[in-house]
């Protein structure tokens, strides 16, 4: 039997499609990490802000979005200046609902709104 070039190329489509088939992997979710027992203004929610917020066009500098500048020397006392946090009802914290809602606009991050609801229903401290 003589072989055409065009039979190689339907016997390597063939393994190609049997091999595809064949494989199977299992997609896992990574968990979110665990919340810290304290959550600490400058170890965790600073370094959030300035990951994922401090951004040209964001919440970066004099012209940030919305007037809440969160750059690092300015950010806590721009929370409460802007009236974002309510320590007496967490869930109703401007930055609580904005982070649920629309914030990051590249899409929510369960984990980090978690931690800033921690750390408001823990008094919001500059620690």
């Amino acid at each position: 039997m003589k072989w055409l070039p065009s039979s190689h190329n339907l016997i390597f489509a063939l393994f190609c499609l049997c091999a595809s088939l064949g494989c199977t992997f299992d997609k896992k979710e990574v968990p979110e990490p665990a919340l810290p027992d304290t959550v600490s203004y400058n170890l965790n929610i600073q370094p959030m802000f300035n990951s994922i917020c401090n951004n040209i066009g964001c919440h970066s500098g004099s012209s940030s979005s919305s007037g809440l500048n969160l750059t690092d020397s300015v950010s806590y006392y721009n929370l409460f200046l802007k009236h974002e946090i309510d320590t007496l009802n967490p869930t109703s914290s401007n930055l609580s609902r904005f982070m649920n809602s629309n914030m990051p606009p590249s899409g929510r991050i369960p984990y980090d709104v978690s931690l800033v609801l921690k750390w408001i229903e823990h008094g919001a401290k500059d620690n």
